[in-house]
């Protein structure tokens, strides 16, 4: 038996509780900047609602630890994780969890990226620019394992993603 299976076994046997990303996490800061205020020299990443950084910018409006969801465009429902300091455009949801204590952000970034073919298909509306409501993701269901699970789950996909990581630079 795996470590997490284990823990699982141990620390909710009975199964786990569901609560919606709404009442789990806190929306975080955005503004809208336009591309002639960016620079690939300036020291922050700019994600709105793309799957790749729109640019650098000089100023940031949130700390880290955030996930951010694509709530416009061709990328709608495409959720990214952020450690570092970056600025929040106008076309995407940036959530951080209310109470890292309790639930990690980090944690709740896999749930959602686990789930995220399943949000594009089923949440995000496609007229003629796809889009996100965000009343809509705010009630997707998070479940809640005890910290001591979500820990173990977040350093074997962390893990997991390394390997690839480096996989990936292997074969450019």
């Amino acid at each position: 038996m795996s470590r997490l299976e284990e823990l699982i076994q141990t620390l909710c046997p009975d199964g786990v509780e569901f609560l919606p990303l709404g009442k789990l996490c806190v929306s975080l800061s955005k503004g809208t900047l336009t591309q002639d205020r960016l620079n690939g020299t300036f020291r922050y990443p700019v994600i709105n609602s793309g799957r790749e950084y729109y640019g650098r910018y000089s100023k940031y409006n949130n700390d880290g630890n955030a996930l951010v969801i694509a709530s416009r465009g061709e990328y709608a429902g495409f959720i990214s994780y952020i450690s570092e300091k970056f600025w929040a455009g106008g076309l995407c949801y940036p959530y951080r969890s209310k109470n890292e204590d309790k639930v990690q952000t980090k944690f709740i970034f896999y749930v959602l990226k686990n789930s995220e073919q399943k949000i594009m298909d089923s949440l995000v509306a496609r007229g003629s620019i796809p889009a996100l409501n965000k009343a809509d993701i705010d009630k997707f269901p998070i479940p809640l394992p005890p910290l001591r699970v979500q820990e173990e789950i977040v350093r074997i996909l962390d893990t997991f993603s390394g390997v690839v990581t480096e996989l990936e630079a292997e074969q450019a």
